[in-house]
């Protein structure tokens, strides 16, 4: 997703505030992928039962996604709840890039850090932690 596709479908208030951060970023030139901004009741009920199940092989979700008009996940697990930020455009997960591919499993500080000062709460402080969510709280 290009950063003027997740500012175009996030809630307003998170979309100025997301561009604050990139602007941060970039002047940093942090490289990052923005994975996922605002999902649709559809893709959130799709992929917590990917999440909650864990098994479904990829081909299998990737067809689903496919007949429901929806792109597929970039990673194994998405998510295990249906309660979700990204429902109301106030969630994006932003991943960084080692060389040009998304590094799922770790975080940079500077993404974090440019993200908090925006105002954006960081999954990864969570007790189960999700390292590329930032979210507004409504």
């Amino acid at each position: 997703m290009t950063k003027y596709e997740a500012l175009q479908n996030l809630d307003p208030k998170a979309a100025s505030k997301l561009s604050m951060a990139l602007i941060d970023m970039e002047n940093q030139k942090v490289p990052y992928f923005i994975s996922q901004a605002r999902r649709t009741l559809l893709e959130q009920c799709l992929y917590a039962l990917q999440g909650r199940l864990g098994d479904i092989p990829q081909s299998d979700l990737e067809f689903a996604c496919k007949k429901a008009g929806i792109r597929p996940p970039d990673k194994q697990k998405i998510t295990w709840t249906l309660k979700s930020n990204h429902l109301d455009g106030l969630a994006v997960d932003i991943v960084p890039l080692i060389g040009d591919k998304p590094d799922w499993n770790s975080q940079d500080e500077r993404i974090v850090a440019a993200m908090k000062n925006a105002g954006f709460v960081w999954g990864g402080d969570w007790s189960t932690p999700d390292k590329p969510h930032f979210e507004l709280r409504a």
